[in-house]
């Protein structure tokens, strides 16, 4: 299976740039003045309702604290030093805080 490509993300934040409470039919309408026929793409309206719905959160920090918590697990079962997440855990974003759950 091929990867999904990042190019309507890029579209999508590029056209919030100046704008973080776009709707999502402003950045479909930015998108079409730069890439004619683009906002008929399935994909292309997924990403433009996502980046709508987050209103300029900072997807950033949220995907770097994801993606530390993934390698860190990885390298647990790897090791085999610690013990890993046993089961769910959720990360509270406002309060900054993490609860594991066993289901």
């Amino acid at each position: 299976m091929i990867p999904l490509s990042l190019f309507p993300i890029y579209l999508s934040l590029v056209a919030t740039s100046h704008v973080v409470s776009a709707s999502s039919s402003d950045i479909l309408a930015t998108i079409e003045k730069d890439v004619p026929g683009a906002s008929s793409n399935e994909r292309i309206i997924q990403v433009a309702e996502e980046v709508a719905r987050a209103r300029g959160g900072e997807l950033h920090n949220i995907s770097a604290l994801m993606g530390g918590l993934a390698s860190q697990e990885v390298i647990k079962i790897i090791t085999k030093q610690y013990i890993p997440i046993d089961n769910t855990c959720v990360f509270d974003g406002i309060k900054s805080s993490t609860q594991i759950f066993r289901i």
